[in-house]
């Protein structure tokens, strides 16, 4: 049991980085050949190299953030403190997670072939989006905690992970601020209620165009 504690100390930096699973076949399944020949496709290869340039261990930029999260890893398995490091991480996968937002708005006005392509990382990245912001709220929340301030987010007495995930899934039925009781935590719910309207509704929207 003692044991089964200490590997899971690093269970923020593990869904954290659950969505590399997601974006790595994000990468693989972005074929630029269905994509017709202009300045869309300039623009979607250029994106695509920056997030494999972050993501891929082959590039420098990936093989250090690769490093970085062993040592930070094998450090909170130690029962080290790591809250610095894994904002860091944090912020880092954000960066690879807006990258792949910009590439889902440029797909949608690219000339692709087939919707196939479209679908496919649409549901892709849907994951990526609801682990992103389940982290960001709950972050919001710890930081107003340790200030010894109310909740940004009022949810369920003692709420743990599985409800931040909960409530960043609403928005995809339900667009409501009711829970959100700071200016930061509305404007950050505002935001993904923003993008969730553009990947889930403009991007299907236009993937049903390409069918019909």
């Amino acid at each position: 049991m003692q044991f089964l504690k200490r590997l899971l100390l690093p269970l923020e930096l593990y869904v954290l980085l659950s969505t590399f699973i997601f974006t790595e076949q994000f990468d693989r399944n972005l074929d630029l050949n269905t994509i017709g020949d202009g300045s869309v496709k300039d623009l979607l290869e250029i994106s695509h190299n920056f997030l494999v340039a972050l993501t891929n261990n082959e590039h420098l930029i990936g093989r250090t953030f690769y490093i970085f999260i062993f040592i930070i890893i094998i450090w909170r398995l130690l029962g080290k403190p790591g809250r610095l490091a894994t904002d860091v991480v944090a912020i880092f996968l954000s960066l690879s997670w807006i990258l792949e937002l910009i590439i889902m708005n440029l797909l949608m006005v690219a000339p692709i072939k087939s919707p196939v392509l479209l679908i496919t990382e649409l549901l892709l990245f849907i994951p990526i989006v609801v682990i992103c912001f389940s982290w960001w709220y709950w972050r919001l929340n710890l930081q107003r905690r340790n200030n010894k301030d109310s909740p940004a987010i009022i949810l369920d007495d003692q709420a743990g992970a599985i409800e931040y995930f909960f409530f960043s899934s609403e928005v995809f039925f339900n667009y409501s601020q009711g829970s959100c009781k700071t200016t930061a935590a509305k404007f950050l719910k505002l935001i993904h209620g923003i993008i969730v309207l553009d990947i889930f509704g403009l991007t299907l929207s236009r993937a049903i165009e390409l069918a019909t």
